[in-house]
């Protein structure tokens, strides 16, 4: 099964290469802060700009997420839990959130990463509060995509601590070679993206190289994270946790059939 499941990763991966490949565009001359930026990325799958808003510009923005919240008339997702509260059209209500969504320096950063020209489909802004077992901001451990390179820009609004919600990474998990190795090792499937706990450790335990690395930090916090690698929130203990998001994905991906699925929640 691990053989024909390997199979299956190479025959999609290798698609999706090809087809970036075909859409590539060329990457501008970076500065030496940009590549320090994708040095880390493509080492680890994950980097954090400190300082990147203002905690005054942080407190109108959670402010501005709890109104639309409150908003009767604005679509919302709220998990079982109701823990995880998501407006995932929140730059379509306010300006200071639209910002964010059409931040050029984060889009910049990303089309080096990718080497594509990238489309932000939607900024989610979200609020984390605890309840009893709740699974932390989306839900446990995935991977956003197996066969698809991902990435996205979060801001912390909040000071987030142990206690709420951190996001955490596998740090390197986002490598081609570590998803086959997966396949083969640990019997993962060509296109699983949900993990249990157990399935973490296992996979842990074979790649001793690669370890667990929680993101606290104060708010105004940009992580710039590819998705393809194992990721998730932890659940949240205390406290509350606001952050945006913004879904980049390559041009090429962006089709109607990807806008009809995302105007639903939008």
């Amino acid at each position: 099964m691990s053989f024909l499941d390997l199979a299956k990763a190479y025959t999609h991966i290798s698609y999706e290469t090809i087809k970036d490949r075909m859409h590539s565009k060329s990457v501008e001359n970076l500065s030496e802060e940009d590549k320090q930026i994708l040095s880390d990325l493509e080492l680890n799958g994950v980097t954090v700009i400190p300082n990147y808003y203002s905690e005054e510009k942080c407190d109108q923005i959670k402010s501005e997420i709890d109104n639309l919240i409150n908003d009767a008339t604005v679509k919302k997702w709220v998990d079982k839990d109701g823990s995880d509260t998501r407006v995932y059209g929140a730059h379509n209500h306010s300006d200071k959130i639209m910002e964010f969504h059409k931040d050029q320096f984060l889009t910049r950063i990303g089309e080096q990463y990718t080497r594509c020209e990238l489309i932000n489909s939607h900024t989610l802004g979200a609020r984390l509060v605890p309840t009893l077992n709740n699974l932390g901001s989306g839900g446990g451990w995935h991977r956003d995509s197996v066969f698809r390179i991902q990435y996205k820009s979060i801001v912390y609004l909040t000071d987030v601590t142990e206690e709420n919600g951190p996001f955490e990474y596998i740090l390197g998990s986002h490598k081609i070679s570590t998803i086959y190795k997966s396949i083969i090792e640990n019997k993962f499937n060509s296109n699983q993206n949900r993990l249990e706990e157990e399935q973490i450790e296992n996979f842990l335990n074979s790649n001793q190289h690669l370890y667990k690395q929680l993101y606290t930090a104060k708010k105004g916090s940009v992580i710039l994270v590819d998705t393809r690698g194992i990721h998730r929130g932890t659940p949240i203990k205390d406290g509350n946790r606001y952050a945006l998001t913004n879904y980049f994905m390559p041009k090429h991906h962006y089709t109607k059939e990807v806008e009809k699925k995302w105007k639903q929640f939008i």
